[in-house]
């Protein structure tokens, strides 16, 4: 295992790991990962810019992914970092099995919104994920009831946990995952770049 420092603290932390390609970062993404840390009672949450998306043909300039998160995340409990760039990975599950194994002692929870979830099973390994750490998927804008029946959802059915204990979800042993309902900000990237080509 490669040397490599950690964005922050980790020992017995609750600790948020928000993964995206932020091209660029906005409100609807702080909302996901502002919602996650109240209703999770987070410590911190990482905001992991993606070296790259294999599922999308444009990622935008990393650079410039970064400076939008860090635009964003002006939570003081809230870190970007670009480890997953540093650690040279593409897929979400090799990044996150790297950061689990270095901080053994940190209680981690995948965050993601509700319009990832549909895709879910398509990414490399999903249920590999799902057995490395707990899930909290916070609710988005034009993403209904459907979401919760998606191919992630049905297979880890028993592994759901109510989203009115989602404060226990940091220390349930994986797979564990919770839906949280919240609040809609309707921001996107894709809008975004729509407007500011």
């Amino acid at each position: 295992m490669t040397h490599l420092t950690l964005p922050g603290p980790t020992q017995g932390l609750r600790i948020g790991l928000f993964g995206g390609s932020f091209n660029p970062a906005h409100s609807g993404h702080l909302h996901v990962a502002e919602t996650a840390m109240k209703r999770l009672q987070l410590d911190w949450v990482w905001w992991i810019v993606a070296r790259g998306n294999p599922l999308k043909t444009s990622h935008g300039d990393f650079a410039a992914r970064i400076a939008s998160a860090r635009a964003v995340a002006v939570n003081p409990r809230m870190i970007v970092t670009d480890i997953e760039a540093r650690l040279s990975l593409t897929y979400t599950a090799d990044t996150l099995a790297a950061i689990v194994a270095r901080a053994p002692a940190a209680h981690f929870v995948w965050l993601m919104g509700a319009d990832n979830l549909v895709g879910f099973h398509l990414w490399e390994n999903w249920q590999g994920i799902a057995q490395t750490l707990p899930i909290a998927i916070v609710a988005r804008p034009g993403v209904g009831p459907g979401a919760r029946n998606s191919p992630f959802a049905r297979r880890f059915a028993r592994s759901r946990v109510p989203s009115a204990a989602a404060r226990t979800l940091a220390t349930t042993p994986p797979p564990a995952w919770t839906y949280l309902p919240a609040p809609l900000d309707p921001t996107s990237s894709t809008a975004l770049r729509a407007n500011h080509p």
